[in-house]
């Protein structure tokens, strides 16, 4: 076999099999077909969605957590029982505060947080 090194030789007329002379392709005249195999229109691409801010992606996040229990945020009853529970939690975080078991900075940090889940409900 030929090394890719070496240099191809041309062949006299087309390539193929020996005594084939090659077959012509006319693409100036087509004649027409059915309408089997035609292509169905796409629709155009739909436009990217907006990027999601973070307490959308939250609010997701949440979502997902309460489907998985058969439960969903848009609710009222689930949406109402999850915010007095955020409110439960907040006032054990300021409990912790006050006995100094959380800094101040934590405490903010912590307590935005909790804010910012509150919000899930109406972010979805």
């Amino acid at each position: 076999m030929p090394s890719s090194a070496e240099p191809v030789h041309p062949t006299d007329g087309p390539l193929g099999p020996p005594g084939d002379r090659g077959t012509v392709i006319q693409f100036g005249r087509r004649t027409a077909r059915s309408g089997r195999g035609r292509r169905t229109p796409q629709p155009a691409p739909s436009e990217p969605e907006a990027a999601r801010t973070p307490q959308q992606e939250l609010a997701i996040t949440l979502e997902a957590m309460f489907l998985h229990s058969g439960r969903t945020l848009s609710d009222e009853t689930t949406a109402d029982t999850f915010r007095i529970t955020l409110d439960t939690v907040l006032l054990m975080l300021e409990g912790s505060r006050a006995e100094r078991l959380v800094g101040e900075e934590e405490y903010r940090h912590l307590a935005g947080m909790i804010d910012g889940m509150r919000g899930a409900p109406e972010a979805l």
